[in-house]
């Protein structure tokens, strides 16, 4: 517990003996709801009849498969859990202890299980999509309202018998525009001589780029109007008597109002086209509507990686009435601990590295809510994937009743297991002791991701590489003297092709280079050892075969090494392709990395 002394000016942390108080379990799965031909393997001999007379026929089953698979059948789904109190009894006895005679001592026995909330419940769930194109009854005009709209019911029988349906479909006034999507909803709870059910109505709207605005209302639990009590009397005896009144006082739900807005994060869709390093490199030599494009979609990759997400809800109930806000963004986004290698060898040789893993980000999520009477709760939690599947999170929040509390959760695969720990008491809740409770856990998690975590990835990435790079260079040799017997036999054809250029003052390549280039910081340092560790090749005949009729194109999306007559001479480097040539009898020149196309002849490229 932490417990702040304002007057002294000093902070106690109280370390107690941590217990286990309550707990909870819900699971729930879904199915598909099986048919009476499923249930009776009346479907499968259908199927072996109908596969018959198509092979028969000379037809397939493409277009049969395609129509199973559009037809989305009912779903059921169950549903149970229990939570409840993890309480320990005391049992008094007696003890003969010499010296100090009988002594009376209350023993613990073991923690049994008090169970408060029961559920138990399952449903089923029906999505309906062009009703126009089924057959039976779906396809008649009554039930055109089914169109794109879906249909749920659900029963509980645990903690209380409750039947709830729900009809979900867009509704669309005017063509053309955006629908509202309506969500209306009935839920019995009790005789209907008793009371009336429970309604709820929700319209959502799309007001905006993922912006969305709701509107929700539940009636709660009322009694019949004294009108069509005294109108049935003759029939049926509505309304609640004494008895019933007191038995369903714990499950009298309040009539509700919520407004409110929502925004949802932006889909993460083909916003990686390309590298910020790529994009920075480019901008030199794009026009000005190139830069545009590129800068719109730097800002769509940048606002996907954030991932931002934002709800503001207005509750009034005769009850209480109040506003919440909830903020959720990644934070801790970044490049990958080390780029991609584009050049690696893909025949007998080939040895592919590990993707480069970026670093997991943190979704962190604030939510805050004021009461009419100015009581404020507040949480803020964060998350990280650990795993393909898994993820961990912690949050610390004002909680209700129980103070200031910590949370530790897990979650697997829709499977979320939370651990809430109480540091302080309400009473003793101020500014100074909620900033402690958040600032030490996030400096702790900083100095374990950017001290231990991700200097470990790098780490080991770097020796991955290192060891595919020793086992390529093995193999240098063998792809370099492949490389000379293909150059010796187009030697002769392509100096007769460059004796005809040169003679028509075509394009004629006189030089060319491919491979691995220190930085020209680190060449001026170290000019004489860095030349002798230069790992170039002389690929001057196989881009020269590759001129026809005065021009030569490689594309970016030629992989340079694999070219006929290439090598790699550093693998797993950064490699450029350097070519002097002449054309018109003037001397031209034109450098370009792995990811980067050349067209010859250009003006740019002028020498002098």
């Amino acid at each position: 517990m932490i417990e702040v002394d304002e007057d002294a000016g000093e902070v106690y942390i109280h370390i107690p003996s941590p217990s286990l108080s309550s707990y909870a379990i819900r699971y729930s799965f879904k199915a598909p709801l099986p048919t009476s031909e499923v249930l009776f393997g009346k479907e499968e001999a259908e199927d072996e009849d109908e596969d018959e007379d198509e092979v028969a026929d000379g037809g397939s089953t493409p277009q049969k498969l395609h129509s199973y698979l559009e037809a989305q059948g009912p779903e059921i789904s169950f549903n149970a859990g229990i939570s409840g109190n993890l309480r320990r009894s005391f049992r008094k006895m007696q003890f003969q202890i010499e010296d100090e005679g009988i002594v009376t001592r209350a023993v613990p026995l073991p923690l049994f299980i008090a169970g408060r909330d029961i559920s138990l419940g399952a449903g089923i769930s029906q999505r309906f999509g062009d009703v126009a194109s089924m057959k039976g009854i779906l396809a008649k005009r009554p039930f055109a309202f089914l169109r794109d709209s879906a249909f749920a019911l659900n029963a509980a029988v645990l903690p209380t018998p409750l039947l709830q349906g729900t009809i979900a479909t867009a509704v669309q006034p005017i063509p053309g525009t955006k629908p509202f999507q309506v969500n209306t909803s009935a839920i019995i709870t009790n005789s209907l001589l008793k009371t009336p059910p429970m309604l709820a109505l929700q319209v959502t709207k799309e007001i905006g780029e993922r912006k969305h605005a709701f509107c929700s209302w539940s009636s709660g639990t009322i009694s019949w109007p004294d009108v069509l009590q005294v109108l049935f009397s003759p029939i049926a005896n509505l309304g609640l008597d004494t008895e019933s009144a007191m038995e369903m006082t714990a499950f009298v739900q309040p009539s509700q109002f919520q407004l409110g807005f929502l925004s949802v994060p932006k889909q993460n869709r083909n916003t990686a086209v390309l590298g910020d390093d790529e994009d920075q490199a480019a901008e030199g030599e794009e026009d000005e509507e190139e830069a545009e494009l590129r800068q719109i979609r730097r800002k769509a990759r940048s606002e996907a990686n954030a991932a931002e997400s934002w709800q503001t809800v207005v509750t009034a109930s005769p009850e209480e009435a109040g506003l919440s806000f909830t903020y959720a963004r990644n934070i801790f986004n970044g490049k990958a601990a080390s780029e991609l290698a584009r050049s690696e060898w893909s025949s007998e040789g080939h040895y592919s590295l590990p993707p480069a893993s970026e670093p997991r980000c943190v979704r962190v999520e604030v939510r805050s809510s004021v009461n009419m009477d100015l009581s404020l709760a507040w949480n803020i939690s964060g998350t990280r994937q650990v795993g393909r599947f898994t993820r961990v999170g912690f949050g610390v929040g004002v909680q209700g009743g129980r103070g200031l509390v910590m949370t530790a959760s897990w979650s697997r695969l829709g499977q979320k297991i939370a651990l809430p720990v109480a540091v302080c008491p309400m009473d003793a809740v101020n500014a100074d002791a909620a900033a402690l409770a958040v600032i030490f856990p996030w400096v702790a998690y900083c100095a374990l991701e950017f001290g231990y975590i991700r200097p470990r990835e790098r780490r080991q990435r770097r020796r991955a590489i290192a060891r595919r790079h020793k086992q390529l260079k093995r193999l240098i040799p063998k792809k370099k003297a492949e490389s000379q017997q293909a150059i010796e036999l187009m030697a002769e054809h392509v100096h007769r092709r460059q004796a005809r250029e040169e003679e028509q003052g075509g394009l004629v390549i006189t030089k060319a280079e491919y491979g691995h280039y220190p930085s020209p910081k680190r060449w001026t340092n170290n000019s004489s050892n860095v030349a002798k560790d230069l790992d170039i090749a002389d690929v001057t005949i196989p881009v020269a075969a590759l001129v026809d009729h005065g021009q030569l194109v490689i594309t970016k999306d030629t992989v340079k090494f694999q070219i006929l007559g290439f090598y790699d001479p550093a693998p797993l480097l950064p490699k450029k392709l350097k070519i002097w040539y002449t054309y018109h009898g003037k001397e031209h020149f034109v450098e370009a990395n792995d990811s980067e196309g050349i067209a010859c002849p250009m003006r740019t490229h002028l020498l002098g």
